[in-house]
């Protein structure tokens, strides 16, 4: 087992997902060498040219991981721990965030005492009002719905708190029909890293997204162009390429997409 590891988790029918991860990957080598990278995907195939391990996710694993394909989000809270298992402390970042320096000093900030996560956001929705009267239990806890929810676009984690995280796993599949929304892996981990003397701090690394429907729409065009431009170089010609390639917008970008207004 390795002592530091980053983590993607990239599946589902829209390629950009793996791509995504692949170009925040190839940009990750570039700015930490040596980094170890490891990519729990449908699309193994996508990521076998690279210096980045594989976990390969079979129709029938994704089923069993979002409970009977029920939560989506079920296979990207399983597929963390799935990667914890194989390192000490592990930074994980969904598909859509990139970095835009060098981010190795997350691992100092990660201990069983302490994770790291993108933000936190207040209290949930309404829609969570209704675990309180439900019953509901993360571990030995009753939740309430007015928990503080912590966005899981990144996530540095301790190997110590595998069970922590087991347990909001197995809470998430108790929500299902109670709370509608997509968040209840996020609202889960963020309740579990915050129990028995833990703690959470959030991120202040040079990490961007593209996770709004505007920023989403240009980086796909941007993404897809790259790797039809580069694909066919070498691994270590890509992450140069990568590392100088520019996927958010500039002041003409969103003058050009002026009627998109979810920036």
């Amino acid at each position: 087992m390795g002592r530091d590891r980053f983590g993607y988790v990239a599946f589902g029918d829209d390629a950009l997902y793996a791509f995504g991860a692949l170009f925040s990957g190839l940009r990750l080598l570039h700015y930490c060498p040596g980094a170890k990278i490891t990519v729990l995907t449908d699309r193994p195939a996508i990521f076998r040219r690279y210096p980045i391990d594989v976990i390969e996710l079979t129709a029938e694993r994704m089923t069993e991981m979002s409970f009977g394909n029920r939560y989506l989000f079920g296979i990207k809270a399983a597929g963390i721990i799935d990667i914890l298992r194989r390192c000490e402390r592990l930074f994980f970042m969904d598909a859509d965030m990139y970095p835009t320096g060098d981010i190795s000093t997350c691992f100092s900030d990660i201990s069983p005492s302490l994770s790291i996560m993108r933000k936190c956001e207040g209290k949930p929705k309404p829609a969570y009002r209704t675990l309180e009267e439900k019953g509901c239990l993360l571990g030995t806890r009753r939740l309430t719905g007015s928990e503080p929810m912590w966005n899981s676009g990144v996530l540095g984690v301790h190997n110590a708190n595998i069970p922590a995280l087991t347990d909001a796993y197995q809470t998430m599949e108790q929500m299902i029909g109670l709370v509608r929304a997509h968040t209840p892996e996020q609202f889960c981990i963020g309740i579990a890293l915050s129990e028995g003397g833990r703690t959470i701090r959030r991120h202040r690394l040079p990490i961007r997204n593209y996770n709004t429907r505007g920023r989403k729409l240009f980086a796909r065009r941007r993404i897809e162009a790259f790797f039809e431009a580069n694909g066919h170089l070498c691994a270590e010609q890509q992450i140069k390429q990568a590392a100088a390639y520019r996927v958010w917008r500039a002041p003409l970008d969103l003058l050009r997409q002026r009627d998109i207004w979810h920036f």
